[in-house]
């Protein structure tokens, strides 16, 4: 009955946040990742407004589950 048993297939392999830094070339990939591993200069919120404002709409709790490993990136 259950020998077929497994976990289920994420639906993507990158967050969003992975996706996005792809994308970006080097030095904003840079910039990006150095506001991700600061959050005690950009809070998740702050950094999503700004993103927006430049044109990337990535949701404060996008960027939170990111920061705390909680996202396709860090699943094994």
């Amino acid at each position: 009955m259950l020998e077929n048993l497994a976990p289920r297939k994420s639906k993507s392999e990158y967050c969003k946040i992975a996706q996005v830094l792809q994308k970006l070339d080097e030095s904003d990939a840079k910039i990006l990742t150095d506001a991700l591993d600061a959050p005690e200069v950009w809070s998740a919120k702050g950094l999503s407004t700004a993103l927006r404002e430049r044109g990337l709409s990535i949701a404060d709790t996008t960027l939170s589950k990111h920061r705390n490993r909680l996202c396709a990136c860090y699943r094994g």
